[in-house]
């Protein structure tokens, strides 16, 4: 088999027998096996999809890579050749940040919809997409999404729609590919996870200018970077992009204020990070009620909640959910905002991300934000807020 890029582009096998050699090298045994090189993983998935494999060839290829445990390469081919299915119009949307969110929490509310939804009120475009079928015990943000008047679009067309009218909006990977389908239903009869889990976060649909990915496990972070160093060398169109690595509360695209933070932050011109420190100190409390984990809650989050809770005249917002709720916030606004202009310092992030909170409802005045207007730019190069203070829709 012929196992090389040429010129840049991604060779695709076109024979049945080219297939089984692709399980044949993950299964030789101890001494004759191996992981499979980037090429190899995008068309083991590229081929799976065309029809030159089929379901049972897929599931043992997925489930040796599992056993071994995935490469960077494995991950990176498998998220390439994923987002080849996906209808190319997605990535003439204009979208600041790709916000891919496949972990969803389990004993907290998505607070990251607060901060997504804030930085589009503030004028950056916002993709946010997820498997709400994965961990249908969790709290996935397609569950929270229209409370917060955040559109589920199921065509870029409607995206389009979506994120010239409120700058954010998701959408449910099945909807992306028709791969995910047969990768959920690949995880439902095995019971166990695949590379899918990992590569779908990375594929970045709209090709972003700052993409997020968050990990876990201890040491996913090193594989995030080679993966993001891959498929940026592999792709033309994300030559640009930047990618923040990070540990995710539980696994979902979302600091904690509660520890501090090192966020990874790769491009082909080169890496940085950011250490952030602990942003909420001491704070100890019950757990959640089952009324704080309703999308009824996370509204009154967003039309309430004051950044003085415990001044507050509702008594429901003066709780410890309350307080982890006004950091998290916090915490991934100025994060987001550093990763979109690496001049903003830590504390200037932390005074912009405040202003913003505080004047969120006021759509028609949005006025005293001069630190955002300096610092912070769209991917067009665009003040984030529009000419006399208003934020752009």
């Amino acid at each position: 088999m012929d196992n090389h890029v040429t010129e840049g582009r991604l060779v695709n096998i076109t024979q049945p027998y080219e297939y089984k050699q692709l399980v044949r090298t993950l299964a030789r045994g101890k001494k004759g096996s191996r992981s499979l090189n980037f090429l190899e993983s995008y068309q083991l998935i590229r081929g799976f999809y065309d029809n030159y494999g089929n379901v049972t060839q897929l599931s043992v290829a997925l489930m040796l890579m599992r056993v071994k445990g995935e490469s960077a390469e494995e991950i990176a081919g498998a998220a390439i050749a994923l987002k080849t299915t996906i209808d190319s119009s997605w990535q003439q949307l204009d979208v600041d940040i790709d916000w891919p969110c496949y972990g969803a929490k389990r004993d907290q509310l998505p607070y990251l919809l607060l901060s997504a939804k804030l930085l589009a009120l503030h004028g950056y475009r916002i993709l946010l997409h997820g498997d709400d079928k994965a961990l249908p015990h969790r709290q996935h943000i397609a569950k929270f999404v229209e409370v917060l008047g955040i559109s589920t679009v199921s065509s870029a067309a409607e995206a389009n729609v979506a994120l010239s009218s409120a700058g954010i909006c998701y959408v449910n990977a099945d909807t992306l590919s028709g791969l995910v389908n047969s990768f959920s239903n690949i995880h439902q009869e095995l019971g166990l996870r695949s590379l899918f889990q990992s590569a779908i976060r990375c594929i970045n649909p709209s090709n972003a200018a700052v993409s997020l990915r968050s990990y876990f496990h201890a040491g996913l972070d090193d594989i995030h970077f080679n993966v993001a160093r891959l498929m940026a060398e592999n792709e033309p169109e994300l030559h640009h992009s930047n990618v923040a690595i990070f540990k995710g509360y539980q696994g979902e695209c979302e600091l904690s204020p509660r520890i501090s933070t090192a966020i990874n932050i790769f491009s082909l011109s080169g890496q940085r990070q950011i250490a952030l420190p602990t942003q909420l100190d001491g704070l100890v409390g019950r757990k959640a009620t089952a009324s704080e984990l309703s999308p009824q809650w996370l509204s009154l989050l967003w039309h309430k909640l004051s950044l003085s809770v415990n001044n507050h005249s509702d008594d429901a917002l003066d709780s410890a959910e309350a307080h982890r709720a006004q950091a998290a916030v916090m915490t991934n606004v100025m994060v987001v905002l550093m990763l979109l202009d690496s001049n903003i310092q830590i504390d200037v992030a932390k005074r912009i991300a405040k202003t913003l909170w505080q004047q969120r409802h006021q759509s028609d005045s949005i006025n005293g934000v001069t630190e955002l207007k300096t610092h912070g730019r769209s991917k067009s190069g665009a003040d984030p807020i529009g000419s006399g203070g208003k934020a752009c829709a």
